[in-house]
């Protein structure tokens, strides 16, 4: 079924009355709460697997950005797949809520296994183990994360609610990057003291079983994350689906990866995401040889530091997306939020400063704002799609689209990942040189962790600009999907 390009039979100003579909707290927390074992999926090997395998378990940096970018192409292989079997899945208990229970549990089983790596093992044993257990542990994330973005595009057809879910779920999103960013700086300590009050010696006796202690930890929140997920959020857009004909693969893949409003909106998410994961290992590896000149137990807690601070102003920035931001035009919302992170990427050329290293905690100042809007928008966004998908081909396919969409920002971000670590190794930097780095190699580290941000920025920019589904449109469209299969 193929409709016009444009709603018919409805005010093209989008001014008619639309029903509230506004949810309970404990649905919006219960899916918030889920985003924790997302976040471990997304950020809980990218953001540690540098740090962890190069300086305590002495792999190349440029392999691990090879295995790391090789995940993301594997990803684009199995996400589709979980999006087909969701989407034609006739359970009684839903779609998606199974797999997200079946996920949770197999990446807790899984995730811990990926740091049982020994620096006393061959390059080549380290890196076949990296790899095999990192494309287990994927495949288990596929499994939750596929069927846990296609819930949030159905727990509510409101345009704002649609945002103020992602809002609870940026939420949770910041409280467990609060715990990430310390888990390689952690691993460097062997007590933990803050003046008088707080003095204790950590339970570790080395960094190698530090990270399998908290590793463990980690297991443990993702298995509950997963539990509480798939119990209390509702999936609205079921009882439609289960009565639609089976969602074909090949021609929903087509259609949507030659919808022009689709490969905009994935545009402006990849180019965000690459300015983020090009410069994730940089951010800290600057920090550690080029601030603190090889001392990686100081430059990894300042870099811990400024991801926490990152963390809180962005609990305020939810605060004043929730109360004031939610309702507004979500296409100049991300606009404003990329023009600010791309003043704050030309920022570090200055706030990354040896003699007065404390400015780097103004930093967050930029990003916080940005990533917080910019992440709370674009998920939201993609809801809205769904809604746009229905209304052109006449039929709810969240899993596909979920899939296509993982596949498409993953691709982004594999190429990313190989282009970090290539970068790092092309700076000249040697983790057998310690604080010994060469001038040259600082220079070119702080060059890249600049110009890389700032070229991606400026894509998803321009795109943003100029994408064509605005809130007048989503109102509009919304009112005739109504019109004709009911409300939900």
């Amino acid at each position: 079924m193929h409709q016009t390009d444009t709603p018919q039979n409805t005010p093209e100003n989008g001014t008619a009355k639309v029903p509230a579909g506004k949810l309970n707290f404990g649905e919006k927390v219960a899916f918030g709460i889920g985003e924790v074992a997302n976040r471990y999926g997304e950020n809980g090997i990218n953001d540690v697997a540098t740090p962890i395998y190069n300086t305590i378990l002495k792999l190349p940096p440029d392999t691990i950005g090879w295995i790391l970018g090789l995940m993301r192409i594997w990803d684009a292989v199995t996400d589709p797949i979980m999006g087909y079997i969701s989407d034609n899945w006739k359970g009684q208990r839903g779609r998606r809520k199974p797999f997200i229970l079946l996920g949770a549990i197999l990446m807790a089983i899984a995730y811990p296994l990926v740091w049982m790596a020994s620096p006393d093992w061959t390059q080549n044993a380290k890196t076949i183990y990296l790899f095999c257990f990192a494309i287990i542990f994927f495949t288990t994330y596929t499994i939750y994360s596929v069927p846990f973005r296609a819930l949030a595009t159905e727990m509510t057809p409101d345009y704002g609610e649609r945002t103020t879910i992602r809002v609870y779920s940026a939420f949770f999103t910041q409280t467990i990057l609060l715990f990430i960013p310390w888990i390689y700086p952690l691993t460097q300590m062997e007590r933990i003291q803050i003046g008088s009050l707080v003095n204790f010696e950590l339970p570790w006796a080395d960094p190698v079983t530090g990270i399998r202690f908290l590793m463990g930890i980690a297991s443990v929140t993702i298995l509950i994350s997963g539990i509480v997920c798939s119990i209390f959020p509702k999936e609205r857009y079921n009882k439609i689906a289960a009565k639609q004909e089976k969602v074909p693969f090949l021609p929903s893949f087509l259609s949507l990866v030659t919808d022009k409003p689709f490969l905009m909106l994935h545009g402006i998410g990849i180019g965000l995401l690459s300015s983020i994961l090009l410069v994730g290992a940089l951010g800290l590896y600057v920090n550690m040889y080029y601030i603190w000149q090889g001392d990686t137990a100081t430059g990894s807690t300042y870099q811990a530091f400024v991801q926490n601070i990152l963390q809180v102003l962005g609990y305020i920035m939810l605060f004043v997306i929730s109360i004031f931001l939610a309702k507004m035009e979500k296409r100049t919302l991300l606009s404003l939020a990329l023009m600010l992170a791309l003043v704050g990427s030309l920022a570090r050329w200055f706030t990354y400063n040896q003699a007065i290293p404390q400015l780097v905690f103004l930093d967050p100042f930029f990003f916080a704002p940005a990533y917080t809007t910019f992440w709370a928008i674009f998920l939201s966004m993609l809801s809205d799609y769904c809604d746009y998908d229905e209304y052109k081909n006449g039929k709810r396919r969240e899993g596909v689209f979920s899939a296509i969409s993982g596949w498409m920002i993953k691709a982004g971000a594999s190429i990313a990942l190989i282009a970090a670590g290539v970068v790092l190794q092309k700076t000249g930097f040697n983790a057998e040189l310690e604080g010994a780095q060469s001038e040259a190699t600082l220079h070119n580290m702080r060059l890249a962790l600049v110009s890389l941000p700032v070229a991606c920025l400026l894509i998803a920019l321009l795109l943003s600009t100029a994408y064509p589904l605005t809130k007048k449109r989503m109102e509009a469209i919304r009112t005739e999907l109504e019109a004709r299969r009911g409300t939900v």
